[in-house]
């Protein structure tokens, strides 16, 4: 006699092993089965639910996908940020030396342990100097002259911030929206252990109508590329 008690078991599907893509491409064919062969509405509610679990798996993992491209993008223009100042610092660096022959404060006020702590800003670092590079440029605007441009500097500040800002968001988005598709991958796996009975259910001596609903085999990794080749030549 076959063994009966799997077909109780909890979730059938719970497993790690399913990649996203291969989950994705099997409920998505699984859905359009129930749809198309759907005896007397049957499959209606079920068909309802697992569309609804789909979407909000993979919308999560969409949004997911977003934060993660967000702070990559936040970050280029952070780290974009901090080299427009250094560039800046360079090219204003003998007008702040000439100035400071007059004013020995304008050097100090940018350069207190000289131009070479820009060229190592990181993280830790970036926000002090972008404050201070504002503030000398702002505080220094009228001895600097015409030529100088402060808003630079103040424009390099609000730049680094909007980045990071950005990048704190991506971060904080991908990370929310992992633990969401945790929650919609267990219950899409479920309703989709609950379609196996179901099915198994309405078609009691019809194994293979049954079975026709879930092509396991989109679960599964593709075989190797010298394996298969083997396969087919033997």
């Amino acid at each position: 006699m076959q063994d009966p008690t799997p077909f109780f078991a909890p979730d059938f599907f719970a497993t790690k092993d399913v990649t996203l893509p291969r989950l994705q491409k099997f409920t998505l064919d699984v859905i359009q089965r129930l749809t198309l062969d759907n005896p007397d509405g049957a499959f209606t509610k079920l068909t309802a639910d697992l569309t609804t679990y789909y979407t909000a798996l993979f919308g999560a993992v969409t949004d997911g996908d977003a934060g993660i491209s967000q702070r990559r993008t936040s970050a280029q223009f952070m780290w974009g940020a901090v080299a427009d100042l250094q560039h800046q610092l360079e090219e204003d660096e003998a007008l702040i030396d000439y100035k400071s022959k007059k004013t020995p404060a304008i050097r100090l006020a940018f350069f207190p342990n000289g131009r070479q702590e820009y060229g190592h800003a990181t993280l830790l670092t970036a926000d002090l100097l972008f404050a201070r590079a504002a503030e000398a440029a702002t505080t220094h605007a009228n001895a600097l002259g015409a030529e100088f441009d402060a808003t630079l500097y103040t424009g390099f500040y609000t730049a680094f911030k909007n980045a990071r800002d950005g990048t704190g968001a991506g971060d904080e988005q991908s990370a929310k929206a992992r633990a969401e598709a945790q929650h919609h991958r267990a219950d899409l796996t479920l309703r989709l252990s609950d379609a196996v009975k179901l099915v198994a259910a309405q078609f009691p001596r019809d194994e293979a109508r049954a079975a026709a609903y879930f092509r396991v085999g989109l679960l599964q990794a593709p075989a190797p590329a010298e394996t298969a080749k083997a396969t087919v030549q033997g």
